[in-house]
């Protein structure tokens, strides 16, 4: 963006909420970082409070009920969060004539066929989470708004622990180790979001959907494996070297069903000249930068 902008970032206290908001603040525009304490999603009053009395260019919106297994037994409140809430946020940026960015998932696409899923692939929510954001995605693209729906999967970053924090902990306590063998996506650093973010938002005609993220495909297993290669290389103890196999089907305690193949085709992103590298390379950099000999996160 050649100009500084007045952005609101919904869900900072998030992976990648607080990297957007870091890195458009380093990048000289005004934030306004709002958390899931300063803006319940669950109570519109709050929201029309928040972005009826704010002035912003733009919003950025990350927030989002995010755990699959509370959206199975909380559908209502699920829908008010991920979708009600979005379409209202939406209509303030209309009111205001300001951008906005939606974040929406993987997970909405259909995921029975192998391969990358393009913008315009079938679409087949198979669990309240992914049905209710792409209701989100619906409410804002309909809203009048010019509007961005980022589409991202598996994030990780030095926000908040995800897969690859957890998974060398565990590596560094325990001999043996295992993760979901026939499951694939894509990692996403949300460092690499961020940029793309703003990216975006400095495209005043660009609207509608696209894939955000790193490029390539992977398992959970081979995610892993690749987190502990990185940490073994650098010197950090660990006790397990090597991720076993689980099958998706092994995991009872799952109580909202995932789809299979969700890695995504970011050609239409990579056409409007945004980057998008390797996950692999991402993965590297991250456990590289915030992990320190002995496995420990670095300060």
């Amino acid at each position: 963006m050649n100009q500084a902008m007045r952005v609101i970032v919904t869900g900072t206290g998030g992976r990648l909420g607080g990297a957007v908001a870091r890195h458009l603040r380093l990048r000289g525009h005004r934030v306004v970082a709002w958390d899931r304490k300063a803006v319940d999603l669950g109570e519109p009053e709050r929201i029309d409070d928040h972005f009826g009395a704010a002035a912003y260019d733009a919003v950025v919106h990350c927030a989002a009920a995010t755990s699959l297994e509370w959206c199975e037994l909380h559908p209502e409140e699920a829908a008010v969060v991920n979708a009600e809430a979005a379409g209202r946020i939406a209509g303030h940026c209309w009111a205001q004539g300001a951008r906005m960015v939606q974040v929406s998932t993987d997970y909405v696409y259909d995921g029975t066929v192998p391969g990358l899923r393009k913008e315009g692939d079938l679409l087949a929510p198979c669990g309240v989470y992914a049905k209710t954001k792409l209701a989100g995605e619906r409410a804002v693209l309909e809203s009048g708004a010019r509007v961005v729906v980022a589409r991202v999967s598996w994030v990780f970053g030095p926000d908040r622990p995800a897969f690859p924090d957890q998974l060398i902990e565990r590596a560094r306590r325990e001999e043996t180790c295992a993760a979901i063998g026939d499951k694939w996506s894509t990692p996403c650093y949300s460092v690499d979001l961020a940029e793309q973010v703003e990216r975006l938002l400095g495209m005043e005609d660009v609207e509608g959907v696209f894939n955000l993220g790193n490029t390539g495909e992977c398992t959970w297993q081979e995610y892993g494996q690749a987190a502990l290669d990185v940490a073994a290389e650098m010197g950090v103890e660990l006790r397990c070297r090597t991720v076993g196999a689980q099958r998706l089907a092994e995991m009872t305690g799952f109580l909202a069903p995932r789809p299979v193949y969700t890695a995504m085709d970011l050609t239409k992103l990579k056409a409007l000249g945004i980057p998008a590298r390797p996950w692999r390379e991402a993965l590297r950099e991250y456990v590289r930068t915030y992990y320190v000999a002995g496995g420990q996160s670095a300060e």
